[in-house]
């Protein structure tokens, strides 16, 4: 990656065709944190694998996918952010919509956190 930018851009194309997965493996530091709101039962996950495995299971589940919008990225020196819109029915029958925005912090052109507001 040349920039911040091109990273960012790149990110939101793979996204909005649900490389989630590949995202992950491609822009993520090694030692990368993901981390959800207080609410969430897994709030905070370190490492690329592990964040890699959060993300299977969470697809595993999914059923239907029936909205998916992800926003042009608005960015910063070390930092970026999304609003990612998801609306899925999981495997279970339960209907699931998050309506979140996500901020990346980025050093050594590689995702050294990713956050989740929702």
């Amino acid at each position: 990656m040349k920039d911040l930018n091109e990273l960012a851009t790149q990110l939101v194309i793979m996204l909005r065709e649900k490389k989630f997965v590949e995202v992950q493996q491609q822009f993520f530091a090694a030692d990368a944190i993901a981390q959800e709101p207080e609410k969430f039962k897994e709030r905070s996950v370190k490492g690329k694998e592990n964040i890699i495995l959060k993300e299977k299971r969470f697809l595993k589940g999914i059923k239907e996918w029936i909205r998916f919008e992800v926003s042009d990225p608005i960015v910063s020196q070390n930092h970026f952010s999304i609003r990612m819109y998801t609306e899925v029915e999981l495997i279970n029958n339960q209907k699931v919509v998050l309506d979140e925005i996500i901020v990346y912090e980025v050093y050594d052109q590689l995702i050294a956190k990713e956050q989740f507001f929702y």
